[in-house]
């Protein structure tokens, strides 16, 4: 899954998010494409650019070695034990007692596992949907599922709902419950880095709302960042949650 997807030369040329490749963040690599737009080469932007762009991306870079290795040498019963406790904070927040249509997903490598929010979701008659390998561009699709046996898995190995499961157009998302590598208190968030989520959640209704589930581990004073980032609204660990951008959650008429 760590194996790095390379595009011919055509797909290079369809230029950022409209090639049909891998999903970095599943598999932690970076495409050229991405590459190229963060430093401004398609723009024939100037060399001060590009050095600001490529010291933002050796910071990612070794806070995304610093965090991973973190990750990893938490055991698997310490993750799901402090996961249960990620997850009832979460359930206790008003972005899940308000949110219709929730938008999850599978856990891998130490990520806060997600199975209580989805049983609870589905038993208060929620929508929950999950995201696909499958994607063209940046904006991922998602599918729903009515029980954890929905879930199978995708060409990565990662557990995605089947080809049967009805698509959830991305506007109709209120919550985006989010995984990622490091958090700060503020709301930043440093994923795997390919983008896929930042331009996912960019391109969802302005109402949605971003919740980020994270270890205590994987909170930090501060991340580099660039316009391509997105902020979460809330962070939510095992020992407190942190109200990122704060927006309030959203509201539906009875």
């Amino acid at each position: 899954m760590d194996a790095m997807c390379k595009p011919s030369p055509s797909r290079e040329r369809e230029a950022y998010g409209i090639a049909s490749l891998a999903p970095t963040f599943l598999t932690g690599s970076m495409d050229a494409a991405h590459t190229a737009l963060t430093r401004g080469t398609f723009f024939g932007e100037g060399e001060g650019q590009n050095d600001m762009a490529d010291e933002v991306d050796s910071e990612k870079a070794n806070l995304r070695e610093e965090l991973t290795a973190k990750r990893r040498a938490m055991t698997p019963d310490v993750i799901d034990s402090r996961g249960l406790k990620v997850q009832s904070r979460f359930l206790a927040t008003p972005y899940y007692s308000k949110a219709r249509i929730l938008a999850l997903y599978a856990p891998i490598r130490g990520e806060v596992p997600t199975s209580d929010i989805l049983n609870a979701a589905l038993a208060d008659g929620k929508t929950v949907c999950y995201p696909l390998s499958h994607v063209r561009g940046r904006i991922l699709a998602f599918r729903s599922i009515r029980s954890e046996g929905d879930l199978e898995p995708g060409r990565l190995g990662v557990r995605e709902p089947t080809s049967a499961a009805e698509l959830v157009p991305i506007e109709n998302i209120d919550v985006f419950v989010v995984p990622g590598l490091g958090f700060t208190r503020s709301g930043k968030r440093l994923g795997r880095g390919g983008g896929y989520y930042d331009f996912t959640l960019k391109a969802g209704p302005e109402n949605s709302r971003r919740v980020a589930l994270a270890f205590s581990e994987q909170m930090v004073d501060d991340l580099p960042a660039t316009e391509n980032d997105v902020d979460m609204d809330l962070v939510v660990t095992e020992l407190e949650s942190f109200k990122g951008l704060a927006r309030e959650p959203l509201h539906h008429d009875a």
